[in-house]
């Protein structure tokens, strides 16, 4: 919530409120964050009797990690920046519930377990294929998300407590008129921008990088310029295939195996089905009537029962999967045959049978060709791990290296100058999959020169390796590094220049000269923007920064950097609307959902000042 109050005073709207009512903004809460010395997991947030400790801390910033992860895939990096928001963020949530918590026990505000279950049970995502509630799939959904049941429902009961003592008192804010046409004037506002771009990358520069200059900057960043770590590596692969040439899956152990499990083998009928459940049967019998009067299934779903497309629709259906009273009379119906009332423990169900995809048996002698294969694959898993085992207790016993490949009947490969990169030179180019496996790289980086590594497991097989050298990281020679130094040498300057050229121009817009003269002067192009509304965009400027120039007056300057062009913008003329501007609804409802945000904003931080808040920001690493 304090994130979102932040960044409502960035917004147009905010700004204009600020104008109009002349209130002067503070942070939200007067948290005074004060030095602590480190201790062992401390409090490091604490609004009167309500604390976070700093072991609660570190697990919630790990798990928004983990999730960052889970949602963009594993190879996200989580930046130093990135981590800093996050830990920002939840200094913000925790203490928006502690103070949330102590309003709830000052006003003896309880939520009833019966409330808790209403809200929870209303929750589209935990209801299963028949449209009820369904616990296990609620677990699966709350363990993807990091989260259990005891905290969830703490967390509902915590949203229930502040709808009511902040969220309903400021819903539905009324604006006032004045405000409204002031708004709607300065929405519909166009602006003429005169701009001048300069490419970075692209500056001339005018002389040459020094000797002295490349020495300089080879001594002040010695660490862009060394060499990593690498090592020798000896190793030895034995593909799935290798393993698995000895291994036969006779065909009496494949015809058992069809026997046992030919379920796997058959695909059972399934039916598009839609539903809708209600208390009693008259009810069911009234939607009944409308829907064998050619009413549309969806439309008297909605009506009638009061459910949305998503909770009728139930997808397709295999007759397993339904409750039993349900089961058999829907999958006798033909398509498009609608099936009730029938009465279950969950109440009075019509379904209706919207498509029917037939069942399909696999051909027997196809199935057994696969069972052949997968027990195959299964009993190659096995002496994989039993011929691991085998190599594990050689490795213990003391058994040379070379030996263990000789036993194996199989050819050592060599890695060189590997890095931690992958990169390397290999003896064998079509080995480079393996060698550059990250758990193969993680073992070779794992042991000391001379050790012989565990077995790895790969996706095709296993492999073990042997450190035969290591070097040791080490500054690159000037010689090698000099043309990375001129390019790092040129950058800079041409930041230098642009940076420079930027002063200059702000210089000279702020002593009133044009931005047409002043681009003659520095002999850079000016160009033109046609009327623009603040939807609009030009120089590829996001709507914030797009915003962020319709709040200035005529003849400001508004600088803009993106992928290394340098924008400098300035509004030549305003073009206010000529004739009286009417607010649409769109206006309306967001300058009613900001007011009334900007309200429960205040009132949370007039609640705030009733309790002691504390914050450790330098336990919590937001302060040195």
């Amino acid at each position: 919530m304090i994130s979102k109050f932040r960044k409502l005073q960035d917004t147009w709207f905010a700004k204009i409120i600020l104008i109009l009512t002349g209130l002067s903004f503070v942070s939200l809460f007067g948290v005074a964050g004060y030095m602590g010395s480190v201790g062992k997991n401390r409090p490091v947030i604490k609004v009167d009797s309500f604390e976070l400790l700093q072991g609660d801390a570190i697990a919630q910033l790990d798990n928004e990690v983990q999730m960052a992860k889970k949602l963009f895939g594993d190879t996200f990096e989580v930046s130093d920046t990135i981590r800093l928001n996050m830990l920002q963020n939840l200094v913000e949530k925790n203490l928006n519930d502690m103070i949330i918590r102590n309003i709830s026990k000052k006003n003896g505000i309880s939520i009833s377990d019966d409330l808790v279950r209403q809200v929870i049970y209303s929750q589209s995502e935990f209801r299963g294929a028949d449209g009820k509630f369904d616990i296990n799939r609620m677990r699966q959904i709350l363990a993807l998300s990091g989260t259990n049941e005891a905290k969830y429902i703490n967390s509902v009961k915590l949203d229930v407590a502040r709808q009511n003592v902040i969220q309903t008192p400021v819903e539905n804010m009324n604006v006032p008129d004045v405000m409204l046409k002031y708004l709607a004037k300065i929405y519909n506002q166009k602006r003429i921008f005169k701009y001048i771009t300069l490419d970075i990358k692209n500056l001339p520069i005018d002389r040459q990088v020094s000797e002295d200059e490349i020495q300089q900057y080879y001594q002040d960043f010695n660490v862009n310029f060394m060499a990593p770590e690498t090592r020798d590596i000896s190793f030895f692969y034995l593909s799935n295939n290798d393993i698995s040439k000895q291994t036969q899956i006779s065909d009496e152990d494949a015809e058992i195996y069809y026997q046992e499990n030919a379920s796997q083998f058959e695909t059972p009928e399934t039916r598009q089905l839609a539903q809708m459940v209600f208390d009693d049967e008259a009810k069911a019998q009234e939607a009944l009537k409308d829907v064998k009067s050619g009413q549309d299934f969806y439309s008297v779903a909605q009506t009638k029962a009061n459910q949305d497309k998503a909770t009728t629709d139930l997808g397709f259906v295999a007759q397993d999967m339904m409750l039993e009273l349900l089961a058999k009379p829907v999958f006798s119906a033909s398509a498009g045959s609608v099936v009730g009332p029938i009465k279950t423990d969950m109440g009075w169900h019509i379904v209706k049978v919207i498509t029917v995809k037939a069942g399909a048996k696999t051909d027997k002698a196809k199935a057994l060709a696969q069972i052949k294969e997968n027990l195959k694959k299964e009993k190659m898993y096995d002496e994989a791990y039993e011929l691991a085992s085998q190599i594990e207790d050689k490795i213990g016993a003391g058994t040379d290296f070379s030996d263990i490949a000789q036993s194996l009947k199989t050819k050592i490969h060599t890695v060189k100058n590997l890095d931690e990169n992958g990169q390397a030179t290999l003896s064998d180019a079509q080995l480079r999959a393996i060698a550059t496996a990250p758990d193969f790289i993680d073992m070779a980086f794992s042991y000391n020169e001379g050790e012989i590594s565990q077995v790895i497991e790969l996706d095709d097989g296993i492999a073990l390796l042997k450190v035969d050298h290591i070097y040791d990281t080490h500054p690159k020679d000037i010689a090698e590094v000099r043309p990375e130094i001129v390019k790092m040498w040129e950058d800079n300057e041409r930041t230098a220049i642009a940076q420079e050229i930027t002063n200059d121009v702000l210089h000279d817009l702020e002593n009133g000269d044009g931005i047409d003269e002043i681009a003659a002067r520095f002999k850079l192009q000016v160009k033109t923007t046609s009327p623009l509304s603040r939807k609009q965009s030009f120089a590829g400027l996001t709507d914030l920064e797009m915003n962020d120039l319709f709040l200035e007056k005529a003849g400001s300057a508004k600088i803009f950097n993106n992928k290394g062009i340098e924008l400098i913008a300035v509004t030549d003329k305003i073009i206010n609307p000529t004739t009286p501007v009417q607010s649409d609804d769109e206006l309306v409802r967001q300058a009613k959902l900001e007011i009334s945000q900007e309200y429960a904003n205040r009132l949370l931080s007039d609640f705030s000042s009733d309790y002691d808040v504390r914050v450790k920001y330098r336990l919590l690493g937001l302060a040195d």
